[in-house]
C-alpha cells in the first residue's frame, strides 16, 4: 500500500475510533487508510507492507528503509504520517490477545510532534528516532517489544538536552549495558534514593552541570565519560587518578 498522511479530519477520525476501542476491546479497525478525504499520498514511491514488527528494532529497520525517499526532517515532524502508520501497523503496536485489544492513551498511536510531553511516547516514531540518533548504539532501546514504551526510551528520549549530544548514546551504551546478561544493567532505571551513576536521575543531573562549563555537543564519548567522573565509571574500568 502507498503510504499516506492523515489530514486534520483523518487525525480526528482516528482519535474517535481509539476512544470507541477503549470502550469495546473487540472493535474492528476503521477503514480510513485509503480514504482520500482523510489521508493524502505523500510520495507514490513510499510503499508499506503488513509485515511483522515484534520489536522496536524491527520497526526502526523497516521504517528507515520504507521512508528513505522522504526528507528526514519532514518525516520527523509529520503528525499525519506517523499516525497513519500507527493505524496501518495497529496489530503490531496494539496486538490482540484472545480477540481483544488493550488500547492505551492516544499519544502511543497519534503523533504530536510539538507536544514535549507526548511526542517521544509514539511507539513507531520513537523506534525510528532512536535508530536515527543513536548511530548503532541502540541496544538499550530497540531490543524491546514494540507495543510498549520501555523505560530507557522514555527516560532518555524525553530530554532534548541529552539527545542533542552526538556521543550520548555511545556513552549510555558503555555505562548501562550488561554484556554478560545481554540487557540493561540492574538498578539503573529504577534506582533507590541516592543510587550513584544511574540513568534515570544522576546522569541527567550531571549532564546539566557539565553543560554549564563545556560544549558537550563537540565531545567524543571518551572525553564525556572522563568528565562525568568516577560515579559513572563503566564497569570493570579503574577509577581515575
Amino acid at each position: 500500500m502507498i503510504a499516506r498522511t492523515f489530514t486534520d479530519d483523518g487525525l480526528r477520525e482516528f482519535r474517535v475510533w481509539l476512544a470507541a476501542a477503549r470502550r469495546d476491546a473487540t472493535l474492528e479497525l476503521p477503514g480510513i487508510l485509503e480514504d482520500d478525504r482523510l489521508a493524502k499520498i505523500l510520495d507514490p514511491s513510499v510503499v508499506v507492507e503488513p509485515v511483522r514488527l515484534p520489536t522496536k528494532r524491527d520497526a526502526a529497520s523497516y521504517l528507515r528503509r520504507a521512508l528513505a525517499p522522504l526528507p528526514e526532517d519532514d518525516v520527523a515532524k509529520d503528525a499525519g504520517l506517523w499516525t497513519w502508520l500507527s493505524l496501518f501497523f495497529f496489530d503490531e503496536v496494539c496486538p490482540r490477545r484472545d480477540g481483544r485489544r488493550r488500547v492505551r492513551n492516544d499519544y502511543y498511536y497519534v503523533f504530536e510532534p510539538d507536544n514535549p510531553r507526548h511526542y517521544y511516547r509514539h511507539l513507531l516514531f520513537v523506534s525510528w528516532n532512536v535508530r536515527r540518533l543513536a548511530r548503532g548504539h541502540d541496544r538499550l532501546f530497540l531490543d524491546t517489544p514494540l507495543w510498549r514504551l520501555d523505560q530507557a526510551s522514555e527516560k532518555v528520549m524525553s530530554k532534548l538536552y541529552l539527545t542533542r549530544i552526538p556521543c550520548i548514546f555511545e556513552v549510555i551504551d558503555r555505562l548501562y549495558w550488561d554484556p554478560a546478561r545481554g540487557r540493561v544493567r540492574a538498578g539503573v532505571l529504577n534506582p533507590w534514593p541516592g543510587s550513584p551513576g544511574d540513568l534515570t536521575n544522576r546522569l541527567p543531573l550531571r549532564i546539566r552541570q557539565l553543560e554549564k562549563t563545556y560544549d558537550l555537543v563537540s565531545l567524543g564519548a571518551d572525553r564525556l565519560l572522563e568528565l562525568l567522573g568516577d560515579e559513572f565509571r563503566p564497569p570493570g574500568t579503574p577509577p581515575s587518578v
